[in-house]
């Protein structure tokens, strides 16, 4: 019997809904099916390898959605970490883009980061309201 308006059955639940993540940063997309993946590249960006909050938002990104194919937008195609996945046997196809993430970073000296899309879908704003 199928619940909601989704089509999903009784017990289950969208991967989407499974990637709520709070670690120094709160980082938000919509996309569906894309959230996860949008999530998991920024924060891997951001507290693995280096990046800014800022840089991590604008990186190119990838996604894989259980299909033959990996989608990638076209800067993530002309990346290392692309030729590598290929050379893993990866398939990968271009898409647009993917995601439209925001997010905000609590710094450890008490301030915040907000951050929103620099140009994917027409780019964003984000912003800190001292009270």
């Amino acid at each position: 019997m199928a619940v909601g308006g989704g089509g999903l059955s009784g017990g289950k639940r969208p991967r989407s809904s499974t990637s709520p993540t709070i670690v120094l940063v709160a980082i938000g997309s919509p996309g569906g099916s894309t959230i996860i993946t949008t999530v998991l590249q920024i924060l891997v960006d951001r507290l693995d390898l280096g990046a800014t909050l800022p840089e991590a938002v604008a990186a190119p990104r990838a996604t894989q959605r259980n299909t033959a194919a990996t989608l990638a937008e076209a800067a993530f195609l002309s990346s290392p970490y692309a030729a590598a996945l290929a050379g893993r046997g990866h398939t990968l196809s271009q898409t647009a883009k993917i995601g439209a993430a925001t997010g905000i970073e609590f710094r450890p000296d008490g301030t915040l980061i907000a951050v929103a899309e620099p140009t994917r879908r027409g780019g964003g704003s984000a912003g800190v309201v001292h009270g």
